[in-house]
């Protein structure tokens, strides 16, 4: 398999409480967050991306930056998970559904406060992926994004309205013996912008964290 194989499932839901504004919004080297999260995947060679936003979109301006995203060869999907207070449980239970109808054999999960990694990263989970009777794959170092087979989508598809926990689906893995791990570093996977204080500390050693 390949990255291209599989589509990106880029949770954005939540209301952002912490933060205090979308975080999908925040500008980053000139653009907004997802936009510069977008770009990471394709550059890894993926082209199908299913976004889930929060309810209360404002269509005139939280949305300007799907024509930008098409421009980067994108097929790009978005749903609204309506009730933004929710766990970060029930958008994926949502991105899970999507996937499965779309029919797919596996895909990733990525928050949006986690830095998308380099494509070397997502390139390595597409290798670990293909680890014989392999359910789950997640970063050397654990973290996100993870990789989930199609079984654990159909089981997340099929929860209960809250949905499940991955750490929890992950650890059930683990102990099956049916989660790969990969072989690459990376130093976004275990990054989680949530506060204001995150942001700004992220916004000092981006740079140095990306290696450029």
């Amino acid at each position: 398999m390949n990255v291209g194989d599989m589509p990106l499932l880029l949770g954005a839901g939540g209301r952002s409480s912490r933060m205090g504004r979308a975080k999908h919004l925040l500008g980053f080297r000139g653009e907004p967050w997802i936009l510069w999260q977008l770009r990471r995947f394709a550059a890894a060679g993926g082209w199908r991306v299913l976004v889930v936003l929060p309810g209360a979109l404002d269509e005139a301006s939280d949305l300007e930056w799907l024509g930008e995203a098409g421009l980067l060869g994108l097929r790009l999907k978005h749903v609204v998970q309506g009730a933004p207070d929710s766990p970060m449980s029930v958008s994926l239970r949502l991105a899970a559904q999507w996937a499965v109808v779309e029919g797919a054999g596996g895909a990733f999960w990525l928050p949006v406060d986690v830095p998308a990694p380099g494509a070397a990263l997502w390139r390595d989970l597409a290798v670990a992926a293909d680890t014989r009777g392999c359910e789950a794959a997640v970063p050397q170092d654990g973290g996100h994004p993870v990789w989930l087979g199609r079984y654990l989508l159909q089981r997340l598809a099929d929860a209960p309205d809250k949905g499940l926990r991955l750490d929890e689906l992950l650890r059930e893995q683990d102990w099956n013996g049916v989660l790969a791990r990969g072989a690459v570093a990376d130093p976004c996977c275990r990054i989680n912008l949530n506060t204001p204080e995150d942001w700004a500390e992220w916004l000092q050693a981006a740079d140095g964290l990306l290696g450029e």
